[in-house]
């Protein structure tokens, strides 16, 4: 059995073409796959970059990082955030590297470019290593063409905030690119590839099911496969390790029994975007396929584990498409969005299928086979590379990417929340209430969008539209802390100075160090017991407010 699995990882590997030519073909490609996005280092902070990544600490200095890495995704930028699950560190690390090598946001954008390009890198050699002896270099070219200037990528690419998504897709392609050979140095480095996937992104530990379907593609007997095993156990436990020292909260999972019909959704969109994407936009709300879109999803999934089984060699792929649709099914079911983002690692799978199918068709001893295949392919490269450019300029800035959205479609949620946002940062409140209003009709659920409705009815001074909104925003997970902090400050101005001392209390829980919430709990809680000092206590909390 052991001489078997040795053939089958060694000798029956295919051949590489010359190492010249493999380097140059590996050269092309990435670099191609960067230059597609060189309009993108022109943006600027978009989105989440405002809130999550340009008042880092990471972007200032070794001691910066630390206190980044030492605490959640949320807080370590902004402690008014509430608490997350999400630690991720190994991104930040990536962000502090690039502002040593230029000033941000652009060395942050060149930053996302160059991931890109390595995972086009990386994607080629893989391609490269499943080829067949003898074949032709066109199909592992116009399968990783395909996946590196697929329009569904530019949201990852061009947004500094997905950086999490490009360490991903490095990682699960640096264990398929890595040769396996027995031993405890190879299986340790294995092992610190999926220790620097778990360390860019939670959900990364849903690649186990690669390694297993590498296991079972290259027939490796218990006894090889073990040293690999041992070692990705061991990133496991010092990753669950470090997080318990840290004393981060755990994970807030949506209920089990909704997961398995979310991941079929997740299979269904997610492999019809790989063929025809839609309109790229930042509002893509999930919506449940039912019954039909079960039974789609499923014929897609039962249809790749199928082809899996019957075919070891398309086990790989298989597993990665679907092991990256685990932690999307989980967001999905948590934030009711299907984003762009999240077809970045599952679509790795689909550009080593389409290799496959590429090499099958160019191997047939029918002309017109040989012929379509690698044109469909090609033209659907070409359609994408446009759509990519096309959607470049939308990620300059907020009003450029939300006015895009907005001309998708007039009801987005993010985008009439963003709009709703600035208006009121311009003091126009009944621009800002109108936006948000379209907003909340779209997204019902959100608190973040309750509670920016919260905030411009404080500001116009609708008291009662306020206290209703803060208490709506206040009961809608992820809790939101500024809702408690309006939630307190209707309540005081209507009076109710019990409740506004309860609302600034659960802030407090919620965000230890919200900003001004100490002060105002010292004046709620003279003015509930009346103490002769609550003048001057006054005084002082005006005067932060």
């Amino acid at each position: 059995m052991a001489s078997t699995s040795a053939r089958e990882s060694h000798g029956h590997e295919p051949r590489a073409p010359g190492r010249r030519r493999t380097a140059v073909l590996v050269a092309v490609l990435a670099l191609c796959g960067a230059a597609a996005y060189l309009p993108a280092i022109a943006s600027g902070w978009v989105w989440d970059d405002v809130n999550l990544v340009q008042p880092s600490p990471a972007l200032e200095d070794l001691a910066g990082l630390g206190r980044a890495v030492s605490t959640d995704l949320y807080r370590q930028a902004a402690p008014r955030l509430e608490a997350s699950p999400y630690w991720r560190p190994l991104a930040l690390a990536s962000y502090w590297l690039d502002t040593r090598l230029g000033a941000p946001p652009r060395s942050l954008h060149i930053g996302n470019i160059v991931l890109h390009g390595l995972a086009t890198a990386l994607l080629v050699l893989v391609l490269l290593r499943r080829r067949s002896d003898g074949a032709s270099l066109a199909g592992p070219a116009l399968a990783a063409a395909w996946w590196s200037f697929h329009p569904d990528n530019v949201e990852t690419v061009a947004w500094i905030s997905c950086r999490y998504e490009l360490l991903c897709g490095v990682a699960v392609l640096g264990l398929l690119a890595l040769p396996w050979r027995p031993g405890i140095g190879r299986a340790a480095l294995h092992g610190l590839v999926f220790l620097a996937g778990l360390l860019s992104k939670d959900g990364f530990g849903a690649m186990l099911v690669v390694i297993v379907a590498m296991d079972w593609a290259e027939r490796r007997a218990p006894a090889v496969a073990a040293p690999r095993w041992v070692a990705v156990g061991f990133a496991g436990a010092a990753w669950w390790i470090a997080r318990a020292a840290l004393g981060l909260s755990g994970f807030d999972l949506p209920p089990l029994h909704v997961l398995p019909a979310v991941f079929l959704d997740a299979a269904r969109i997610y492999f019809v975007r790989a063929i025809v994407p839609p309109p790229l936009t930042v509002g893509h709300p999930y919506t449940p396929g039912g019954a039909l879109g079960a039974a789609i999803g499923g014929a897609v999934v039962v249809a790749l584990v199928v082809a899996g089984i019957r075919r070891r060699r398309l086990a790989i792929p298989v597993a990665v498409f679907l092991a990256g649709l685990v932690p999307a099914a989980v967001a999905m079911a948590k934030f009711g969005q299907v984003p762009e983002r999240y077809f970045y690692v599952p679509s790795i799978g689909l550009a080593l299928l389409v290799g496959d199918l590429l090499a099958v068709s160019l191997r047939s001893q029918r002309p017109l086979v040989r012929l379509a295949a690698p044109v469909v392919v090609g033209l659907a490269t070409l359609v994408g590379l446009v759509r990519l450019e096309a959607r470049l300029p939308d990620w300059r800035s907020d009003d450029a990417l939300f006015a895009a959205a907005l001309q998708v479609n007039p009801e987005d949620a993010d985008a009439n929340l963003s709009v709703g946002v600035a208006a009121g940062r311009r003091g126009n409140w009944d621009e800002a209430r109108r936006a948000l209003a379209i907003a909340q009709h779209t997204d019902p659920h959100s608190g973040r969008i309750a509670t920016a409705l919260a905030w411009a009815m404080l500001r116009s001074g609708d008291l009662a539209g306020a206290l209703q909104q803060a208490e709506r925003a206040s009961m809608i997970p992820p809790y939101e802390p500024d809702a408690w902090y309006y939630l307190a400050l209707a309540r005081h101005q209507t009076g109710n100075h019990a409740g506004e001392l309860d609302a600034i209390d659960r802030l407090l829980k919620l965000s230890p160090d919200y900003p001004r919430a100490r002060g105002s709990r010292v004046f709620a809680a003279c003015e509930v017991s009346g103490g002769s000092r609550c003048a001057e206590a006054a005084q002082q909390t005006e005067a932060a407010r």
